[in-house]
């Protein structure tokens, strides 16, 4: 069996054409059994990963409550994870060359269980919350791409199906119960004790690793020596004051701020600086290996579209329970089984995508179809979304919101990656990710800057409006004074009481029309998918298709 099935591209340099053959040689020892654990092995740990990522969104209110942070502040939870997830997956298959894959993974394991208990050791402080979130995003951010690594290097060709497959039904059973039980351990202890719920699965993930995954090294003797600390420190540098730039930019009022413009300059300035470093012939064993992924004319034509996906999947996902906990009034427990409900709709989504939708139609008619799904499914949320929206409509649509997205982030990953050969398989596929939770980052940013915008903007309305509706609102307002001196009791301050209970219901309403705007802006970025696909014409279009297969 060869596992360098598809066609090679031209031009190849010395390096690739070495590791093909080493790559063989390593990979055709293991026997199915031995490939099967270590599958199932690396995707019990990348699966508490991702289900760790999506179920924090259901803990924001509270823990918003307990560092007594600003909705902004709590946004730093999502973007700073990002942050060091970015860092580690920009260096991962550098990383991955000099220490093997086991190894790389065990340290991951390690750094994301220091962050973990970081976490649960900062009830009260938020400081130590940010700094345990980058930790554990770094460990974090190796899981997904050495995962879909080694799958498309285990199971070449039509077993990767299989074994995709596979994968997704174990990710999706801790994607379903995951926020569930974040969210239940949150009601009934403290949000902090549902970071415990990670480690018994890596402690058997970690067991399972050590045992079954091959020592040694894929890469060539002279990458292992090499330790391009400028290419690394470079980025890690740009991606950090751009985070910092981003984070604090809607505070201090971006470009009016000699801060955040400095932070821009050294992001732009470090990245330009990487760019250059990277590229350079002399380099023996870049961080990215920028020539290689220069090559993959599909990833280049299709980059916007990755990230335009990474920022609909975050900035979804980040309003969604604020949503559900801060203009409905479910629990956290009750928010994650409408979570769980999400992950089920795309698990569904992701399987029939690999199994039917990739083999007859391609790439680029899924993420279409992907796209289109994703609209319909975002401007419904702008025609049922109110304070009292049934419980069943609201399942329904978030079921059919993770339906839309499984063939979006699955056509995407195929239509830019497909035809990476496996000697470029690592470059490939760390770009695609890193470009991905790029966009994600933004997403989550932009989602973060539109509401606080859009709420003061909504707010200063409803209020205009409730003045030239003076008659109605004191009516409304007689009505809430009457209804506190009637049951508050004789301390009762009915005027005051009325007054706080109509701010209450401007700031809900005005939350509410904020949330609207921002899925308003998600469906405009799927039309805007489905018009990048009608103007990029790839040379490669009419060639037939190899499907290959990412997790989301």
């Amino acid at each position: 069996m060869s596992y360098l099935a598809g066609g090679s591209l031209g031009g190849l340099e010395s390096w690739e054409e070495e590791f093909s053959q080493r790559l063989s040689q390593s990979l055709i020892q293991l026997s199915q059994r031995h490939r099967l654990i270590i599958l199932f092995s690396v995707g019990l740990v990348t699966a508490i990963e991702i289900s760790n990522r999506l179920s924090i969104n259901v803990l924001l209110p509270d823990l918003q409550g307990n560092v007594a942070g600003t909705s902004d502040e709590v946004s730093w939870v999502v973007i700073l994870y990002n942050l060091g997830f970015l860092c580690s997956m920009a260096i991962s298959y550098w990383m991955t060359r000099v220490l093997g894959s086991r190894r790389h993974l065990l340290l991951s394991i390690a750094l994301y269980a220091t962050g973990a208990i970081g976490c649960f050791s900062s009830p009260h402080s938020l400081k130590l919350l940010l700094i345990s979130r980058v930790v554990m995003g770094f460990g974090g951010g190796a899981f997904l791409v050495r995962t879909v690594i080694l799958i498309r290097l285990m199971f070449p060709g039509k077993a990767g199906i299989f074994a995709v497959s596979c994968l997704y039904i174990e990710l999706c059973a801790f994607e379903a119960v995951y926020p569930v039980a974040m969210g239940w351990i949150s009601d009934t202890l403290r949000w902090n004790y549902a970071f415990l719920l990670d480690f018994p699965f890596l402690a058997i993930g970690t067991f399972l690793i050590w045992k079954y995954l091959p020592w040694g090294h894929l890469s060539l003797r002279s990458e292992k020596s090499y330790f391009d600390a400028w290419g690394g420190g470079l980025l890690i540098a740009a991606l950090g004051s751009m985070q910092i730039a981003l984070s604090r930019g809607e505070r201090d009022l971006w470009f009016q701020s000699p801060f955040i413009v400095c932070f821009l300059v050294i992001a732009v300035v470090c990245f330009a600086g990487f760019l250059w470093w990277d590229w350079r012939p002399e380099n023996p064993a870049p961080v990215l290996h920028l020539r290689t992924i220069w090559r993959q004319a599909s990833l280049r034509t299709y980059i916007l579209i990755v990230a335009i996906v990474g920022a609909m999947l975050g900035a979804g996902l980040y309003v969604l329970p604020q949503y559900l906990r801060f203009v409905q009034d479910y629990s956290a427990a009750q928010t994650g089984g409408f979570i769980s409900t999400y992950t089920i709709g795309l698990g569904i989504g992701l399987l029939m995508t690999v199994r039917y939708g990739l083999p007859r139609l391609g790439g680029v008619k899924v993420v279409a179809v992907g796209a289109s799904m994703m609209t319909a499914a975002c401007t419904n949320f702008i025609y049922i979304w109110t304070p009292t929206t049934p419980t069943w409509l609201l399942v329904l649509s978030i079921f059919a919101l993770g339906l839309s997205m499984g063939p979006l982030v699955s056509g995407a990953s195929n239509i830019a990656t497909s035809q990476a050969a496996s000697f470029d398989l690592n470059d490939v596929s760390t770009s695609y990710f890193f470009i991905r939770q790029l966009g994600n980052t933004f997403g989550v940013t932009a989602a973060t800057v539109m509401f606080d915008r859009r709420q003061t903007l909504h707010s200063a309305r409803l209020v205009d409006v409730a003045n030239r509706l003076d008659p109605t609102l004191q009516s409304t307002l007689a009505q809430y004074s009457s209804l506190i001196e009637r049951d508050g009791g004789a301390a009762s301050n009915p005027a005051l009481g009325a007054i706080q209970i109509f701010q209450s219901n401007v700031i809900t309403q005005s939350r509410l029309l904020s949330y609207i705007d921002i899925y308003f802006g998600l469906a405009v970025l799927g039309v805007v998918v489905l018009i990048l696909l009608l103007v990029a014409h790839p040379k490669n279009a009419a060639a037939p298709a190899r499907p290959h297969f990412h997790l989301w």
